[in-house]
């Protein structure tokens, strides 16, 4: 339904309905002078007939219908439409993701790195008002992807992740303080860090601990989540050529996962701790962490303006131009010169 800005400018309209009844019932001259209702090619007629008078009173009509349009144009109609406004205040996730070498173990097929970076692309697609970052960890620590909403370089960063690529090791303390350190200047009321490894900590300056308590301080909640079919396994260890492509077997060492060091973490910060033993557990965990920290969005019923006065002028301006060209042309009135 069309609504109007300005309504009493639709009174403009009253003058040419006005002139319109004014010459409707005007008194007719039983006495005409001599007009010539038609000019063109063809040459002047000496009489008006009925047809000519249907299209004088036409080319009337539209005059007063374009006047009327543009009165109405002028009060400016537009129509409210309903809008559903979305508002929330999203959550800051950073994923710190253990790259040592025992992430290259296939109990996990193909990789437990493999399933790690799989269950973290669908963790992303999943969330749509989140700014999140990944923080990777082996020997040190490096920030893989600052805190963001640009989910295709997000995506595009997790494609990047490779082993390898630091010194050995696995220092979940440095891991965490770095991802303490990307959240630490969060204006978001909720800030997470999901922590995935598969080994105990064992080298790096920041004890995990220390870490956790200062990621309490900063209002930080951590989830862990160890990766590994048992808390002790045998890792092999592989040569690589120029390429990349895994070669012969060098040597087989063990790894240890501390699940009591990730239950002591995911507790002094207010978090949970969760061990997976196979990839189904690993998704279900990661899923069950993106329910858990739901991003609170609140509809809002608004009405937006949209305004309606366009196709009226166009029509009005037409109709003006057309009734004004075949007055000027082909209907044009002209008097005898008495």
């Amino acid at each position: 339904m069309n609504h109007l800005a300005d309504p009493r400018s639709l009174l403009l309209c009253l003058l040419p309905l006005g002139a319109a009844l004014f010459f409707i019932f005007k008194p007719r001259s039983q006495k005409r002078k001599g007009l010539l209702p038609f000019s063109g090619p063809i040459g002047f007629l000496e009489k008006e007939t009925k047809r000519t008078r249907w299209i004088f009173r036409a080319l009337f009509l539209g005059t007063i219908i374009a006047l009327c349009l543009f009165g109405y144009v002028i009060a400016r109609p537009f129509e409210l439409r309903p809008k559903l406004k979305r508002t929330g205040e999203g959550i800051d996730i950073l994923i710190a993701l253990d790259t040592s070498e025992s992430m290259d173990a296939d109990d996990f097929e193909p990789s437990r790195i493999d399933v790690a970076k799989s269950v973290i692309r669908d963790f992303i697609k999943r969330r749509t008002e989140d700014r999140i970052g990944i923080v990777v960890f082996s020997g040190d620590a490096v920030t893989k992807c600052p805190l963001t909403r640009d989910y295709d370089f997000l995506l595009s960063q997790v494609e990047d992740i490779h082993l390898r690529e630091m010194k050995q090791g696995t220092a979940i303390g440095m891991g965490l303080a770095n991802g303490v350190a990307r959240l630490r200047n969060s204006e978001s009321k909720t800030k997470v860090l999901i922590l995935l490894t598969d080994g105990d900590s064992n080298v790096g300056a920041i004890n995990p601990a220390t870490a956790a308590h200062l990621a309490r301080q900063e209002g930080i909640k951590i989830y862990t989540i160890g990766i590994g079919k048992a808390n002790r396994v045998v890792v092999p260890i592989y040569a690589y050529d120029l390429y990349g492509r895994r070669t012969q077997l060098v040597a087989q060492v063990p790894s240890y996962l501390n699940p009591e060091l990730l239950q002591e973490i995911a507790r002094l910060t207010g978090g949970k701790a969760y061990m997976a033993r196979d990839p189904g557990m690993l998704t279900r965990f990661v899923q069950e962490i993106d329910s858990l920290e739901k991003t609170k969005v609140k509809i809002t019923k608004t009405e937006e303006k949209e305004e309606r006065f366009l196709i009226p002028a166009l029509i009005a301006t037409l109709l003006f131009f057309m009734v004004l060209a075949l007055r000027e042309t082909r209907f044009r009135r002209t008097r005898l010169a008495v």
